[in-house]
């Protein structure tokens, strides 16, 4: 299987080493010619924090290029695959003109996004394509340019916003076919995967723990294990998870009734983790905040109901964006 990988940063590295561990054909794209150079002579190497052994991926066993090249480069020679690992706020700035000239071109595209919006402005943008979402618990920190540590091992769900009937065994169509293959892809290099018609549900799941979670730590700049360290951080938790679950339920969306003590467990299932809105400001990098929190704010407009505390929360973490003059 030839997959196109766009976005090499922690995910995307470890998708991309796995999968070439794993016999896939990858080509990974790459934000800037310095990465793309420095994965062709130095490869991927993926370390483990409970002291397994590395794997190493020559840099002969991949293509890295700049995503720039990208659409030439499919069009003259289609992958499989095209994984999607850029954040919200590079793929919504980025994608639009990278993807200007395969607009009639009909992919296989799936996205590994946070929040809401992409998989509706990826359609817009190729219209012929067919587009899947993946929601994913794995965890990443990248080292450097070519290396990053496999900070956990989660689970990652396959399918569609809207619901599809999807017979696992046959494939109902060239299109559950070439889902399936992808999954069967990602379990034979070591990922816990499987495809759902409930994807939905994973997705505004996801949402809901990244609302509380995210800013907080970033907010504070602490790892996630630290929130529940004192009461008084439990409790502003507790509170955008209660304004937020007051959105889902203006809006009809389904949620476990456990949330709450998902979003704990998380907590201290992920206790030595950063956040990837953490990294984002302590590398003085525009956050998610948008399609994250601010999904909820949107949704709480649309369904006439306040949210104030999150609408707070999205200003301050934009706020910390700015750079001083």
């Amino acid at each position: 299987m030839k997959i196109d990988i766009i976005g090499a940063g922690s995910l995307g590295l470890l998708l991309a080493g796995k999968l070439i561990h794993a016999g896939a054909e990858v080509r990974l794209w790459c934000r800037s010619d310095e990465q793309a150079g420095e994965l062709s002579r130095h490869g991927i190497t993926i370390s483990y924090e409970d002291g397994s052994l590395p794997l190493h991926l020559a840099g002969s066993s991949l293509r890295a290029g700049v995503i720039d090249k990208f659409a030439e480069t499919v069009s003259r020679v289609p992958g499989d695959w095209t994984a999607i690992m850029l954040k919200q706020n590079v793929f919504h700035d980025t994608l639009p003109e990278i993807l200007a000239p395969l607009r009639d071109t009909r992919l296989h595209a799936v996205c590994f996004q946070n929040g809401n919006g992409h998989l509706e402005l990826l359609q817009e943008l190729l219209p012929q394509a067919s587009v899947w979402a993946a929601v994913t618990t794995e965890a990443a920190k990248r080292k450097t340019l070519t290396e990053i540590i496999h900070a956990g091992t989660g689970e990652t769900i396959i399918g569609k916003r809207r619901n599809i009937n999807i017979n696992v065994e046959k494939g109902g169509s060239e299109e559950d076919s070439a889902a399936i293959s992808l999954t069967k892809a990602l379990v034979a290099a070591g990922f816990r995967a499987w495809m759902s018609k409930e994807v939905d549900t994973m997705i505004y799941r996801k949402l809901l723990f990244n609302a509380v979670i995210n800013p907080l730590t970033a907010i504070w700049r602490i790892q996630n294990g630290e929130l529940t360290a004192s009461a008084e951080r439990v409790q502003l938790m507790k509170e955008l998870y209660r304004e937020a679950a007051s959105v889902y339920d203006a809006c009809g969306i389904t949620y476990d009734v456990h949330a709450w003590e998902g979003i704990l467990e998380v907590c201290r299932a992920t206790s030595g983790n950063t956040s990837s809105m953490l990294a984002d400001v302590l590398a003085s990098r525009a956050t998610e905040i948008r399609w994250i929190n601010g999904s909820i704010v949107e949704m709480a407009d649309r369904a006439g109901i306040a949210v104030p505390l999150h609408r707070w929360i999205c200003r301050l973490v934009e706020g910390m964006n700015v750079k001083e003059r």
